[in-house]
């Protein structure tokens, strides 16, 4: 009962944090210099004035601040984020065609990111070679930037190898080709999630065996393999659990570098390129696709806190 009011109060909170969200950036798109209707309309030449107030009365720019952002509002409660001004389509559609590309993307490299760094977090506590690449390797790795490692990797295993593909996105009807390709990109996200993950893990394992439950399980002559699956792995999870809801809810932004690098057709470049030309439809929705994202990873991060240790729920 603790664990679902705890939960309920955490998804409330979770909404008024998208709704907040949505608001600041919808202030923060209109408050930019600059007018979309001649930002789209730059490269045509002139552009009469009876067009362009034609187009704003069009796209809904002509209306008041309060009354555009009430509108958006209650579109955004319907998933309706109004047409793109750039394409002419709906927002929601191009958003989710590009989604399906990022979420492959996230999710692929959250899983071998944080599966990697449980494992070699764990396996650097039982032997001295596991310490050196967490110790030596770990800092290395996340002092690079992610469109360094990107590049060098697009140099070293495509160019001058020839192992995998340089970038490019492959139907998923050739199901090797389109995995083929997303190996190079899933390893520049995943790499530094690992590192974060291996060092975090290896601290919380350092400090939970030596707990009084760890050394009563040892004497109560469980195997050393069962004493640290069931009483050390799974408490020490509990800080993993936090770094890896945070790297996972900042990855699906760290893909915007990566799918430019890679050129990826994902939410990340779309972004951009909506930026450039002040889509506001398409930015409100990316935005809007990316807050609820990292806040719902969050959200579940905390349930699952709470989970693991039910003392969090009683909070």
């Amino acid at each position: 009962m603790e664990l679902t009011t705890y939960s309920a109060k955490r998804l409330a909170i979770g909404l008024v944090m998208v709704v907040c969200v949505q608001v600041i950036i919808f202030l923060a798109v209109q408050v930019v210099p600059g007018d979309p209707v001649e930002a789209m309309m730059s490269e045509t030449g002139n552009i009469s004035p009876e067009i362009v107030a034609a187009l704003r009365e069009q796209f809904g720019l002509d209306q008041p601040l309060p009354v555009r952002l009430l509108e958006h509002m209650r579109e955004l409660f319907m998933l309706d984020f109004g047409t793109s001004f750039q394409y002419s389509q709906p927002a929601a559609a191009i958003i989710g065609s590009r989604l399906l590309v990022s979420l492959e993307l996230v999710v692929l490299s959250a899983f071998f990111g944080i599966a990697a760094g449980i494992f070699f977090g764990s396996w650097s506590v039982q032997t001295r070679i596991g310490n050196w690449l967490v110790s030596a390797l770990g800092p290395i790795i996340l002092s690079v930037p992610g469109y360094v490692a990107g590049s060098f990797f697009v140099l070293a295993l495509s160019l001058w190898l020839g192992w995998l593909p340089a970038g490019g996105m492959a139907p998923i009807s050739d199901p090797v080709e389109h995995l083929r390709r997303l190996v190079l990109p899933v390893l520049t996200l995943s790499l530094p999630i690992a590192a974060t993950i291996a060092k975090v893990t290896r601290y919380s394992i350092l400090e939970v065996r030596n707990q009084d439950w760890v050394r009563t399980s040892r004497a109560y002559g469980f195997s050393a393999r069962r004493t640290f699956r069931r009483d050390i792995l799974r408490n020490a999870l509990t800080p993993v659990l936090t770094v890896s809801a945070l790297e996972l809810g900042g990855l699906i932004g760290a893909t915007v570098l990566v799918e430019r690098v890679f050129n990826l057709p994902g939410l990340g470049s779309l972004l951009v390129s909506a930026v450039s030309v002040r889509d506001y439809p398409l930015i409100q929705g990316a935005v809007f696709v990316i807050s609820a994202f990292y806040i719902a990873i969050n959200i579940a991060a905390d349930i699952g806190y709470g989970f693991l240790d039910p003392r969090a729920a009683r909070r």
